[in-house]
């Protein structure tokens, strides 16, 4: 007895690779088939020159140099990076996001802004390269390479738009920097390149990149406060240095502060370093949401001065045992897809650099986070 056929709904709309290869193509723009296989869809939207804002590049990174092409040259986008694009909007975006409301930001706003300036564009897509490294790891080396094309491209040409900065501006300029640490952290090959540039001997790069994203909130905080962006600010609240004491960790940070190995000429720099660490432990113990304790640890690399990072860059005792302090606040939030699995390692290098009689400074932050030598 002959089975029936199965009836087969045939996809007239689909795309040419998917016609040329006689499968059946989903009809997503791009579909799902020349996505995952990186092939060419001719159902990718086009962008147009008025889509994407050509900004003029004046440097040229060796990543450029490379590919021969100039930063000069209008920005050009592959097929590779429309699925980039399809996957952060669908994906990215949500793993992002801290509640329902952030949700929409990183999906429509942060989206809309990307069509409009290329140095944003280029974080979300090597943001969304990094995390799409996660679903399909066998891809990882070509996502890797990807990830890191974009962020070549997206630094001159954030920091070239960060010194022209306007009210205009602004909101796009905060977007970016909001993606820079998701970025260096998932992008990290080891726990030191978390902290140190091995190469150059220096502090890694986001912590600079960083301290853009408090010029910019401290700078147009009013125009950010009145964006649709306002959901990714969190509570705003600061308090002051009398109410600190009230905090559940704040005894043990005033502790520390007296018995980091510093020089006495260096201690009052290190008392404002501590009540500034000392405002973000207070904000992490009193947040009431996922967002704001996430914003309280990432508060401080920010809100660090220029003498603690030349300490930190020197790797002094001091500047390390408070950045193992820092690690709680980032243990508290390890949950995010960016930070997961990186965080004792991170503090298990900075013991390793601490000299082993300072090291029961560091006694409670270790406890905390679970490490143990």
């Amino acid at each position: 007895m002959a089975t029936a056929r199965r009836p087969h709904h045939k996809s007239r709309a689909g795309c040419t690779t998917c016609k040329s290869k006689k499968v059946k193509c989903d009809e997503q723009r791009p579909c799902s088939y020349c996505v995952k296989r990186q092939l060419p869809c001719s159902l990718a939207p086009t962008l147009s020159p008025g889509t994407i804002t050509g900004i003029q590049r004046s440097s040229r990174t060796p990543e450029a140099a490379a590919l021969g092409r100039s930063y000069n040259e209008p920005p050009s986008f592959s097929f590779d990076d429309f699925g980039l694009y399809r996957h952060f909007t669908k994906f990215t975006a949500i793993a992002q996001a801290d509640d329902s409301v952030s949700v929409m930001v990183w999906q429509e706003v942060v989206t809309d802004l990307a069509t409009q300036y290329p140095y944003l564009l280029h974080e979300i897509l090597a943001v969304a390269a990094l995390h799409l490294r996660a679903t399909v790891p066998e891809q990882a080396a070509p996502l890797e390479r990807a990830a890191a094309e974009h962020q070549a491209r997206a630094i001159p040409l954030f920091r070239e738009a960060l010194a022209a900065s306007s009210v205009e501006t602004a909101p796009a300029l905060f977007a970016c920097s909001c993606l820079f640490i998701p970025y260096h952290f998932a992008a990290a090959k080891d726990a030191s390149s978390l902290l140190f540039n091995e190469e150059t001997g220096s502090l890694a790069e986001w912590l600079f990149l960083i301290q853009g994203c408090a010029a910019i909130t401290m700078e147009y905080g009013a125009t950010i406060m009145n964006s649709p962006l306002r959901p990714l600010l969190g509570d705003l609240d600061t308090p002051k240095v009398e109410d600190l004491s009230g905090g559940p960790t704040d005894a043990k940070l005033v502790k520390l502060g007296t018995v980091l190995p510093i020089a006495p000429e260096n201690r009052e720099a290190y008392v404002q370093t501590m009540v500034k660490l000392r405002v973000c432990f207070y904000l992490s113990d009193r947040a009431e949401t996922q967002l704001d304790r996430k914003n309280a640890a990432l508060r401080f690399p920010p809100l660090m001065d220029q003498h603690f990072r030349a300490d930190l860059a020197a790797r002094s005792p001091a500047a390390l045992i408070v950045m193992a302090f820092w690690c709680v606040l980032l243990h508290r939030v390890e949950d995010r897809w960016w930070l997961t699995g990186r965080v004792k390692p991170l503090l298990l290098k900075i013991a390793e650099l601490v000299p082993i009689e300072c090291r029961y400074k560091m006694a409670w932050a270790m406890e905390e986070v679970g490490v143990y030598l």
